[in-house]
């Protein structure tokens, strides 16, 4: 690990180093960008150069096949061989003009690839369109057509290329480049056209007004070129329209476009101004010197790319330059100003951590012992300037003061709630065993069985009352009053955890060893375990069972609690078994977050006296709570179980309070239930006069015994009729919840 010191220094350097890094990140990456621009831009113009040669050679192709063809179809007089070597041209130049569209289509958008895939399909349909025009079959507006659609798809390049330019006087020149081209397929198209025109023939209304609006175009266009801001395009543009095939061309062509007007019958078409030999030989040169416009103007465009490229290459390295030296003089400054910060930053540093590590714990150390706290200890002065280094050195001064008012204010808070809780508390035992009183006495006196059995439910209640005002003595960090002196029998533990629990009827007990536990932690244990049972008996099914059972184990003595619920998602059962492995300290927050109250008050009376407590699933699907009773807390007793019944008695009960378990069951009265007439059979005896006591036997004394043994355990075996619960395991629908 790096030392403090080299942390520190390194966090204060990257708040100035950081700026300057990113500016020279940024200068390098946009240097990278443009030199890829330009990279790119002359990658683009050396592609156009050399697709110009291939392009000018197809457009030438395939103007001359569609010239012979269309004149042959009007009837001209041409030569085959002509026909022949016309159609070898175009193959070779459609041969030669894919590789560079293929290079141009990686280089282009998506539009470009399309481009060029139609230009392939054209070229495949090329020798069925031969066939048809061979045979005859072909119309001369479908010939045309056809013809007509591979310039166009180069013109259609032409503007996908000026879109892609790398720069606005490059895409300027290709967009004068392709009107030069329009101008030379339009002047080509019109001269094809011109064949059945000059055969005195009609075409059909669509190609008439095609060669009217065509002748018109280009020679307007051309002509509007002689003033282009290039004086050497321009001055080529001036010697095409003042040369005598330019005008040769104008009058023949003048006279074709009114033989396409519709003549009254018997007039006679005007005279042609050239010989058909002329007028090729004038559409040759014109057709020529346009094409070397068009090629000028390319190159050109391609010119003004490649010097774009290099001007922009140079900008960027200047930029990136410049970046450089900004950013290493900003580094420069930085260090000599972060040098001067870290020595201010580095004296705040020692004496914020000598007020986090020495006076802070020295005054929660006072607040705990409950003595006075200084005021250099509440507020420490925090002197380091009026900048903002000196304003985060007073935040951090106010910050300890704040916390240490705060600390205060809890502590004062806590005693409080727990004094409030204890008040709460000790209230409700005296009520509790006051009513427990009063219960005892009417039991004692009561012989009615049916009230005898609501002063029972009574007596049940009262006990579970008892048990939630133990639980905020707990809460509040106290003890709660049941005590015992002597060892109590283990089994007899657990019957008096049972009786103070809801659903006592459901719950078995099993085999549980002899082991007695000592006296201090009896009332502890028989708390511990009621929270567990009735929680078991609460979130069970109404008619399942809560078994009990005790094992001796290595460590002392295990009783296992089964119940027959739906048990609890594992997620929460790793929690509670956390809680209850590692009790929190309850307050004011844990109070606010969850008021169930059980798990709180389980782990804080097996941490007392260190005892284990585990929730596990069930072999039925529920949840086996599993108590480890520790070897400490067992002692081992000579006397038998009957010499320590009084062992149950509570240290902090009145005297009617020790002789109270339960009150004697109701005596039944010799042959009180027989008809009037059976009453007195000479065969029965009679039953002793009212308050005479009987004498008996030894043999009648355990009867005697053992019956109230056995009415009693039906009694407690009898459904009470009580509904509810006062607190358990508590949960969504189905699960079974943590204890409250």
């Amino acid at each position: 690990m790096l030392k403090p010191r080299l942390g520190v220094r390194t966090r204060i350097l990257a708040i100035a180093l950081v700026p300057s890094l990113a500016l020279v990140v940024i200068g390098i990456s946009a240097t990278g960008v443009l030199i890829d621009h330009s990279n790119n831009a002359r990658t683009w113009a050396d592609e156009l150069r050399d697709g110009i040669g291939p392009t000018r050679e197809m457009i030438a192709a395939v103007q001359l096949e569609r010239r012979i063809t269309l004149w042959r179809t009007a009837g001209m007089a041409t030569d085959v061989r002509e026909l022949t070597a016309a159609r070898a041209r175009l193959d070779e130049a459609l041969r030669g003009l894919a590789p560079a569209q293929s290079r141009l289509s990686d280089l282009g958008p998506q539009s470009m690839k399309d481009s060029t895939e139609a230009m392939g399909g054209l070229g495949r349909q090329l020798a069925t369109i031969r066939a048809g025009i061979d045979a005859g079959t072909l119309p001369v507006e479908d010939a045309y057509q056809f013809y007509s659609g591979m310039p166009e798809l180069v013109l259609a390049g032409v503007r996908i290329a000026e879109q892609t330019a790398p720069d606005a006087a490059t895409a300027s020149e290709l967009t004068e480049a392709e009107q030069v081209l329009r101008s030379l397929e339009a002047m080509s198209r019109v001269t094809a056209l011109g064949a059945t025109l000059v055969a005195d023939e009609e075409l059909p209304a669509a190609l008439a007004a095609e060669y009217v609006r065509l002748a018109g175009y280009y020679r307007l266009r051309i002509e509007q070129s002689v003033g282009d801001s290039d004086s050497d395009q321009a001055a080529s543009a001036e010697k095409l329209v003042s040369g005598s095939a330019w005008q040769q061309l104008g009058a023949m062509e003048a006279v074709l476009t009114q033989r396409t007007l519709p003549r009254s019958p018997g007039a006679r078409a005007a005279t042609l101004p050239l010989t058909v030999a002329e007028w090729t030989a004038a559409a040759a040169t014109v057709d020529r010197e346009l094409a070397d416009l068009w090629q000028a103007q390319n190159t050109e465009a391609q010119r003004l790319a490649g010097d774009a490229a290099a001007d922009t290459t140079r900008r960027s390295l200047l930029a990136a330059a410049g970046m450089l030296i900004v950013a290493l003089g900003a580094i420069a400054v930085a260090l000599v100003l972060a040098n001067r910060i870290i020595r201010r930053l580095k004296r705040l540093r020692d004496r914020t951590l000598a007020l986090a590590d020495e006076q802070l714990p020295e005054t929660m150390r006072r607040l705990a012992a409950g003595e006075s706290v200084d005021d250099e200890l509440q507020a420490p002065r925090m002197d380091f300037g009026r900048d903002e280094i000196g304003q985060v050195a007073s935040a951090f001064g106010h910050a300890h003061a704040a916390a240490v008012t705060a600390a205060v204010t809890e502590a004062r808070t806590r005693e409080g709630v727990r004094a409030v809780f204890l008040n709460i508390a000790h209230r409700s035992q005296v009520v509790v065993h006051r009513q427990l009183e009063l219960l005892d006495e009417a039991e004692s006196s009561q012989e009615d069985p049916a009230l005898l059995e609501t002063f029972f439910r009574l007596d049940h209640l009262a006990t579970r009352e008892r048990r939630n005002a133990e639980n905020l003595v707990i809460l509040a960090g106290g003890r709660p009053g049941r005590q015992w002196r002597n060892p109590v029998p283990l089994l007899d533990l657990i019957r008096s955890a049972v009786g103070e629990t809801i659903e006592y009827t459901r719950v078995r007990t099993g085999r549980v060893p002899t082991a007695f536990v000592a006296g201090p932690a009896v009332g502890d244990l028989i708390h511990l375990l009621a929270e567990l049972i009735d929680n078991a008996a609460s979130f069970s099914p109404p008619q399942s069972r809560v078994e009990i059972t005790g094992n001796t184990v290595g460590r002392g003595v295990a009783i296992e609690i089964t119940d027959q619920g739906m048990g609890i998602p594992d997620a929460a059962l790793e929690r509670i078994n956390a809680q209850l492995n590692d009790p929190a300290d309850f307050g004011i927050t844990t109070l606010s977050h969850d008021s169930r109250l059980g798990v709180f008050v389980v782990s804080q009376l097996a941490a007392r006296h260190r005892i284990s407590v585990r929730l596990a699933e069930s072999d039925y699907g529920g949840i086996r709570a599993i108590i480890l009773i520790p070897a400490q807390l067992l002692v081992e007793v000579a006397s038998s179980p009957r010499d320590l019944l009084p062992a149950l008695q509570r240290t902090d009960l009145t005297p009617a309070d020790h002789d109270r378990f339960k009150p004697s069951l109701p005596k039944r009265q010799r042959q009180a239930a027989l008809a009037p007439e059976l009453a007195h059979d000479s065969g029965a005896s009679m039953p002793p006069a009212r308050g005479e006591v009987p004498e008996r036997g030894a043999d009648q004394a355990r009867d005697l015994f053992s019956a109230i043994e056995n009415g009693t355990r039906r009694a407690r075996e009898s459904d009470p009729g009580a509904a509810g619960a006062s607190g358990g395991w508590t949960g969504e629908r189905g699960e079974h919840p943590p204890c409250r």
